[in-house]
Formats: C-alpha cells, sequence, structure tokens
C-alpha cells in the first residue's frame, strides 16, 4: 500500500489527557526530569535543563561561544545524568579539535597552549601528563561523533540506526549550514528540523527518548554599522537567525549567544550593559516559559561558559 495515500491516526483527547497526566505526576515526584545542563540560567529559564523530546536551537555570530556551549553542554550531559548517550555531527570542527576543547576546560589551559608548540606556550611534561591523565577519563564518555556531512535522509539514517542501539540519545548538530543538499539552504533547513520533529515524536512511541540541540548562524544584518551603532537595536531579533521561520517554528528553545566585548562594544543595549568577561544569552523562545536576558561569564580562553552571579 502506498504509505502517502494511507490515513493517518486519529486519537481521542481521553488518550492525551491521561498521558499528560501521568507525565505531570511523574515530575512533580522526580520520577522524570529534563537533563541538567551546566548553566543554571540556562536549566531556571528550559524547566531544569533539556526535557526528552525537545529541540533547542543555540545561534550566535562567530566568536559568541557557541562551540564551547555545546561541547562543554555534551560532556555535562553524559556525566552528571544518568544513561545518556550523544550522538554529536561536527561537520564543522575535526572531532580531535573537539576532545582537545574538553581538555582546555577541563585543566585551565588555552588550545594555544595545548596546541601551538612554540616556545612561549610549548606544554611542559607536568601539563601533558594532566592531558594524558584526564584523556582516560574522556575517552570513557558515552559521546560519538559524525565528522562527514551528509544531506538530511543521511543525518536521519545514521540517527535511527544508532537508536537501535541506544534507548536515551541527545543529538547535537553543529552547523545547520553544513548540511547537504540540492534544494535552497533554507529549504534544506526546513527539512532537517521537520526530520527532529518526526524522530522525536516516532521515538516517544516506541518508548525510546530523544532530544535535539542544533547550533545555527546568524545572518549579516546584526553586523551593520547602523545597527552596531544604536544600542537599541544591538540585541538579536528573530529575523537574525538564519532560516529563522523553521528554528522558531519547531524549536522548544532558542537561544543566541552574544558576545558584545569581541564586537568592539564599549556597552551592550539600551541600559549600557558591561562587557568586559560577559557574554548575553538572549532566549528569543522559550515554549513553557518567557523570553528573557541572561549574563553569564566569559571563559571562552579556556572552552568554557559559566554562570554570572552579578554584574
Amino acid at each position: 500500500m502506498d504509505k502517502t495515500s494511507s490515513k493517518l491516526k486519529v486519537r481521542p483527547i481521553v488518550e492525551a489527557a491521561r498521558e499528560s497526566a501521568i507525565y505531570i505526576d511523574e515530575r512533580r515526584k522526580g520520577i522524570v526530569s529534563s537533563l541538567s545542563t551546566p548553566w543554571k540560567k540556562y536549566n531556571q529559564v528550559a524547566m531544569g535543563g533539556i526535557e526528552w523530546g525537545t529541540i533547542h536551537t543555540i545561534a550566535g555570530m562567530s566568536g559568541s561561544g557557541k562551540t564551547a556551549i555545546i561541547n562543554q553542554l555534551e560532556t555535562h550531559l553524559v556525566t552528571k545524568n544518568s544513561d545518556v548517550t550523544v550522538l554529536s555531527f561536527n561537520f564543522e570542527m575535526l572531532a580531535r579539535n573537539l576532545v582537545s576543547r574538553k581538555f582546555a576546560s577541563a585543566l585551565d589551559l588555552s588550545t594555544q597552549e595545548l596546541h601551538s608548540g612554540i616556545p612561549d606556550y610549548n606544554l611542559d611534561d607536568e601539563n601533558y601528563n594532566r592531558v594524558v591523565e584526564a584523556g582516560r577519563s574522556i575517552a570513557e564518555l558515552p559521546i560519538y561523533y559524525v565528522e562527514e556531512a551528509g544531506t538530511v535522509p543521511q543525518v536521519e539514517k545514521t540517527i535511527i540506526e544508532f537508536l537501535n542501539e541506544h534507548s536515551n540519545v541527545v543529538v547535537m548538530l553543529d552547523h545547520t549550514l553544513l548540511v547537504h543538499g540540492n534544494k535552497e539552504e533554507r529549504q534544506i533547513l526546513v527539512d532537517l528540523y521537520t526530520m527532529f520533529n518526526k524522530l522525536k515524536k516516532a521515538t516517544h512511541e516506541v518508548g525510546k527518548k530523544v532530544s535535539f540541540v542544533i547550533l545555527s548562524q546568524l545572518n549579516g544584518d546584526i553586523e551593520r554599522a547602523e545597527r552596531q551603532a544604536e544600542p537599541s537595536q544591538q540585541f538579536p531579533k528573530k529575523k537574525d537567525l538564519f532560516g529563522s521561520s523553521a528554528a522558531f517554528m519547531f524549536s522548544d528553545v532558542v537561544m543566541v549567544s552574544m558576545n558584545p566585548e569581541q564586537m568592539g562594544f564599549e556597552s551592550y543595549g539600551p541600559k549600557h550593559w558591561p562587557v568586559a568577561g560577559k557574554l548575553y544569552w538572549h532566549f528569543l523562545k522559550v515554549r513553557e516559559g518567557e523570553p528573557c536576558v541572561a549574563v553569564m561569564a566569559n571563559k571562552l580562553k579556556y572552552s568554557r561558559v559559566e554562570d554570572c552571579e552579578t554584574y
């Protein structure tokens, strides 16, 4: 039978009501909880962290900390939450370099110190032995990388086959513009988000758990001199996300990381917030909450972002 012409499943509301009541009860009793992230503020905004069956989009300009965020997040997810596996599609960076950033974060060393090999930064034996020791722990983490870029169907097939062997999976993809295809880039994004949305529903039906964290870029409008010169226009807006329609339609959380110091600002936004050592996380969409801005501590030298209690 042609599946495209078959009838779609119809469910009475009583089934959904029963499922909702059970889920609410399990959440209040702590039987079911979201996956915690490394950041108290993210957890506060996003209902405890990353809830199973959700899509989180993290966007930003180059230098805003996106790769550090997702690298830090994947390590935290598998070490601070039980029975979680990460499948990470890294189409931009080598997995080797991503792991080097884990070393940098764990050891308070910069990647320049780890990689350069030049006299001013050459890594001594003591610190190299620290790297080796940290590597033994990192090697045991249930994190799997896909470095080869592919099409949306190839990404989907890879996830499905991975889910055949793992039950609780957080899929990460860095970044959306490197997904291949013959269609226009924005249509590829629509197909990608549609596929993720389909998978989260399908896996729920068979007792699997999956969530998605997607890295995306901003378009060039936010870098226009007119916007940068006007404090009220410095904050990111929905239209600044590349493929914003798909991201906002399917994502449960959309967060934009901004690094105003890297952009050359002396202060940030209409209230002239400080920029030295700060990142600003703009939560533009929170399906179960309110949009807001969180100030974070910029530790990107060590491939980390930390909570910042005060300005």
